[in-house]
């Protein structure tokens, strides 16, 4: 292992890690236009390799969130456990984003650790201000700007959810710190490892 890859390794330590995932039914189109590909299937496989590069660096397992007809918090998550919950769910119902980042934080914050939440979205949420309401309350409640940031992943080439989560990133007003980072999954794909991409998001 290199130093740098050391190094980032000891950073990312440091973090907790939960991952949120949109199971709206919109997730079950095309990843983008005559693709085969679902967004869902796509997510899977991004989360996976997620989940796969975290438990290295998150031993005690992961926060997962999904979210779509309903809201559904798991603790202690490795990959073999995320196969199994993602085998039991497929898309349906809208997205209640303010609620699965209220879900998110609470499973945040369980030990003295740092959190980082992935969020993987493809729209709009239901209400887009009570999510912007509650990253700001959150942003707000933190001693330090790096005590919990969310990096958001969209899914899919929704022009309305990319602007949504751009102002998300960009244009968050009232927040004492910038805890938002946000990603298409091309970008997301660009960095060769979780670990990197995480980094990134640290750092921005």
């Amino acid at each position: 292992m290199t130093t740098t890859a050391q190094a980032i390794i000891a950073k990312l330590s440091e973090y907790d890690f939960v991952i949120a995932i949109d199971t709206s039914g919109s997730m079950g189109e095309p990843v983008k236009a005559g693709s085969p590909t679902t967004r869902w299937q796509a997510v899977q496989e991004s989360a996976m390799a997620m989940i796969r590069d975290a438990q290295q660096i998150d031993q005690d397992g992961l926060g997962l969130v999904l979210f779509g007809s309903k809201v559904e918090s798991f603790d202690g998550v490795t990959a073999d456990k995320a196969r199994e919950i993602f085998a039991t769910h497929s898309p349906r119902g809208t997205t209640p984003l303010a609620e699965a980042l209220e879900a998110a934080f609470a499973l945040a914050g369980k030990s003295d650790k740092k959190d980082m939440i992935i969020v993987f979205t493809d729209g709009v949420p239901n209400d887009k201000a009570a999510a912007a309401k509650l990253i700001i309350a959150q942003a707000n409640s933190q001693a330090n700007d790096d005590d919990c940031t969310v990096l958001f992943i969209q899914v899919g080439d929704d022009a309305g959810a990319t602007a949504f989560l751009k102002s998300l990133d960009d244009d968050l007003k009232g927040a004492k710190f910038d805890i938002v980072d946000a990603k298409t999954v091309e970008e997301a794909d660009a960095f060769a490892t979780t670990a990197e991409l995480v980094m990134a998001a640290i750092a921005d």
